[in-house]
């Protein structure tokens, strides 16, 4: 128990160390990301540069992203939260640290999930985000899964590649927390078996799973100079756009 304290107090050390924000973090202490997750997140986006990074719950886990975009100076994060009180919440944070125009947060209350799952309870209902929150997302480099809450049903994180696996970059890179939970366990198999990736458990407090992807990009076939060229300033012109920062506030889709 005291080398895992330890651990967690190193972390939280580094961690602040790297921060530029002045206020101070959410607690860190059960549901959130854990101290030793976030300073890996925090080095890993700085190392990778993601353009553009999805998150599923937000809290502690969007003020570390945002800045590290914002140290970086690039990149667009898509934060996806059921609650409006702490997606409320989290963009008082945001704006207090004057992060708030590298996220777009969403709130959605969660509804019914028509798609795949491995929960076949029949006392259930499967509940996951509005997939409309995420609807316009294309090329993804970064997906970090730390909700909905595991109250919502079993399994209730599995939705989260089926609905973003045709959203994802041609080397994009999944992360799941909690991965040495039971059902994130089965989740992280499921996924492994499902989808045509390399799959990873990173030894964290709770947990880490990590999935990347390492497929080729779509080709453009058609040999006519002038369509090339206009398609190359085109989609010049589309990267340029999504990496232009610019928070949206808090949009609230709840009825």
């Amino acid at each position: 128990m005291d080398r895992h304290l330890y651990r967690q107090f190193e972390a939280f050390h580094w961690l602040t160390q790297r921060l530029n924000i002045k206020g101070r973090l959410p607690p860190l202490r059960g549901w959130p990301l854990s101290p030793d997750i976030l300073l890996e997140l925090h080095e890993w986006i700085m190392a990778t540069r993601p353009a553009l990074i999805v998150e599923f719950g937000s809290g502690s886990s969007t003020l570390v992203i945002a800045d590290a975009l914002s140290q970086v100076g690039a990149g667009r994060l898509v934060s996806i939260e059921h609650s409006e009180h702490y997606g409320r919440q989290t963009w008082a944070n945001l704006e207090r640290e004057g992060l708030a125009d590298w996220v777009d947060l969403r709130i959605g209350e969660l509804e019914p999930w028509a798609g795949e799952h491995i929960n076949t309870r029949e006392d259930q209902s499967v509940s996951w985000y509005p997939v409309s929150l995420i609807e316009d997302l294309q090329d993804v480099d970064f997906v970090l899964i730390d909700g909905p809450p595991a109250r919502t049903c079993e399994f209730a994180r599995y939705p989260a590649l089926p609905a973003m696996v045709d959203r994802l970059s041609p080397k994009a890179t999944v992360w799941l927390d909690d991965a040495a939970r039971g059902e994130e366990k089965r989740i992280c198999e499921s996924w492994a078996d499902a989808f045509d990736c390399t799959f990873e458990t990173v030894e964290m407090e709770k947990g880490l799973g990590v999935f990347t992807f390492q497929r080729d990009a779509l080709t453009d076939t058609d040999t006519d100079t002038d369509t090339d060229t206009d398609t190359d300033a085109s989609g010049a012109e589309a990267a340029d756009n999504r990496s232009e920062t610019g928070g949206n506030g808090p949009s609230d889709t709840t009825q």
